[in-house]
């Protein structure tokens, strides 16, 4: 199969916190939810500067717009960035003993600074 993406990925376990999300104009924020489906302790896989992969413990289906806070550390601490982005596959895993899921996304209205620092993190990274 050939690689599609114009980035190499690169290997980083990182905190994220999905915010909102938005499916077929439903639309959630989990901050403002005070019970359960929280989406705060997930995790980052890897990333370029055009996505990420996340370990996700809740599915969330393909095409929605979700909004999100990545803290991705490096030598100076954690570096704080919030991106909007598309959920563009998501895939069941089964671990020993619990379901998780594995989830692509795409960036989208990255602004400037977070795109900046995220492409400093990469090279820093690759």
């Amino acid at each position: 199969m050939k690689e599609r993406r114009k980035y190499s990925r690169v290997k980083k376990y990182f905190a994220i916190n999905i915010v909102a999300c938005d499916s077929d104009g439903k639309h959630m924020r989990f901050d403002k939810i005070r019970t359960n489906p929280k989406f705060y302790d997930e995790s980052g896989i890897d990333f370029t500067p055009e996505g990420i992969k996340i370990m996700c413990s809740k599915p969330l289906p393909e095409e929605s717009k979700i909004q999100m806070k990545m803290l991705i550390p490096d030598e100076d601490g954690l570096n704080l960035i919030r991106a909007n982005g598309t959920i563009k596959w998501f895939k069941q895993v089964k671990g020993k003993y619990k379901k998780y899921f594995m989830i692509g996304v795409n960036f989208r209205d990255l602004v400037q600074d977070d795109k900046e620092k995220l492409i400093r993190l990469w090279k820093k990274y690759k």
